[in-house]
This record gives structure tokens, C-alpha cells and sequence, in this order.
């Protein structure tokens, strides 16, 4: 799915990696709210096809239902800070993989998908036997709205994870900085006003005086700083050496 979806959408299909990618500044919130909308409203949509496709299953029937995530999955003697941090390594593992290879530059490419999938096989056949291994909050919100199964567990499976994202976001924001619609960022390298910023962040595009043509997105803006500075420096190195072989001829 990944591999199909990642031309189109970027292949996300996990609110924690969309939340994820948000907060470092490289997805716009406005994007962001209808992502987690529609993987939520799948997980949804897929539990509801799985309990009229699975013999014995059935809406609402609790604990046990197929693809739940609660105590009948959850390894013997295994505690709620186990789980918890479980699905917090596990998650972060994953997200940490799709920033270093879907996000950073220059990144894997095609192999993007490839390497996305071998970390989350590792990651189930890890922790696997001790949660079941949901490393996706919609996992957990789809049959949990079907079948009314896990409630007792299901916000530490989603804090794990949300917490898991907020981590990945912070060393990747330490290691190779933050997105180029994130406030800091942007409110610096474009010199914006903080609410133009924090607009930016919302929507995706720069603000309308910096827009030349209309259809300038928040990379050509930043390619077009990026020349702009190239040039000054080159016409200050420029200027520097003229008056250098000036002062050697007097």
C-alpha cells in the first residue's frame, strides 16, 4: 500500500506519522486534519467490511474481536507501562525510519516503501507477542469503534504512540532541523512576521506578497532566498576583491 499510495499521498496511512511529520514542519495542518480524518474513517470502514467477513464476528461484541487490540492480545503478565513502552519504541522506530528515508535529503527514493515496511516487520516480530504490535492509532480507533473491544487499553496504545511521534519530530529536529513550513523555520529563512508564520504552517503556502506568479509553493520560496543570498554573497566577494586590487595598485 505504501509502495501504491507513496506517488499520490505519500503512502502515510498511520495518524502517528502524519501527526509526526506536522510538528516538525514539513506537512501543512490543513493536510494534516483530513489525512488523520480519512485513515481513521479506513480503519473504520475496514473494520465494519472485517465483521461482516469473519465468521462470529459482529458488531459490538466486545473483547476478542478480529483485529482488536486488547487484553486477549496482550502477552501474559504484561503491564499497562509495559504496553505503553512498547508501542512507544516500536512507533518511534517506524517513524524514525520514514524520516530517514522518506524525509531527509536525499533520502532512499523508491526504496523509501521497502525499508518503511522491513522496520515495521521488525518491529511486530519484536513486540508483537507482548501488544500485537498496533504502531498506528487508527489500528486501534477502527475496531475499537466496531467491535467496542479494548477500552480499557486503547488510550495507552494511542498515548505510547503519540508520544512515540513526538519524540521522532524532536530527534529529527535535532539531528537535521526543523521543516521548512514549521514557524521557526520559516519565520527566518522567509523573514515573516509570526503570524504570517504560523499561517504558513496552517496552509502550506507562503503569504500572497510573496507569491510572484500565485502558484509559488513554500519550496520555491525558499529556493528562490536561497539564490538571492548566493548572489548577495557572491556580489560582497565581488566588491571585497575589487577594492583589494585596488588598495595593491595604489
Amino acid at each position: 500500500w505504501i509502495y501504491t499510495a507513496a506517488n499520490i499521498s505519500g503512502g502515510h496511512l498511520n495518524p502517528a506519522v502524519t501527526l509526526s511529520i506536522f510538528a516538525c514542519g514539513f506537512f501543512p495542518l490543513t493536510h494534516t486534519l483530513l489525512y488523520v480524518a480519512l485513515q481513521v474513517g479506513g480503519a473504520i470502514f475496514g473494520a465494519y467490511v472485517t465483521s461482516t467477513l469473519v465468521p462470529g464476528a459482529s458488531v459490538g461484541m466486545g473483547d476478542g474481536g478480529p483485529g482488536c487490540f486488547d487484553r486477549t492480545v496482550v502477552g501474559d503478565g504484561i503491564t499497562d507501562g509495559h504496553i505503553f513502552c512498547w508501542e512507544l519504541v516500536m512507533t518511534f522506530t517506524l517513524i524514525s525510519c520514514v524520516y530517514a528515508c522518506g524525509v531527509a535529503k536525499p533520502g532512499h527514493g523508491s526504496h523509501t516503501p521497502l525499508a518503511v515496511g522491513l522496520a515495521l516487520l521488525c518491529c511486530a516480530g519484536a513486540g508483537g507477542q507482548y501488544t500485537g504490535a498496533s504502531l498506528n492509532p487508527a489500528r486501534v480507533i477502527g475496531p475499537l469503534t466496531i467491535f467496542a473491544c479494548g477500552k480499557d487499553v486503547c488510550w495507552i496504545y494511542i498515548l505510547g504512540q503519540v508520544v512515540a511521534a513526538a519524540l521522532a519530530c524532536s530527534v529529527f529536529a535535532f539531528v537535521s532541523g526543523l521543516g521548512p513550513l514549521n514557524p521557526h523555520t520559516s519565520s527566518r529563512t522567509l523573514h515573516l512576521e509570526w503570524h504570517e508564520a504560523m499561517f504558513v504552517w496552517m496552509i502550506g503556502s507562503p503569504p500572497k506578497r510573496l507569491r510572484h506568479t500565485g502558484r509559488e509553493n513554500i519550496n520555491d520560496m525558499l529556493l528562490e532566498e536561497k539564490k538571492r543570498r548566493i548572489a548577495a554573497k557572491s556580489a560582497s566577494s565581488g566588491s571585497g576583491a575589487r577594492a583589494s586590487g585596488a588598495l595593491g595598485g595604489a
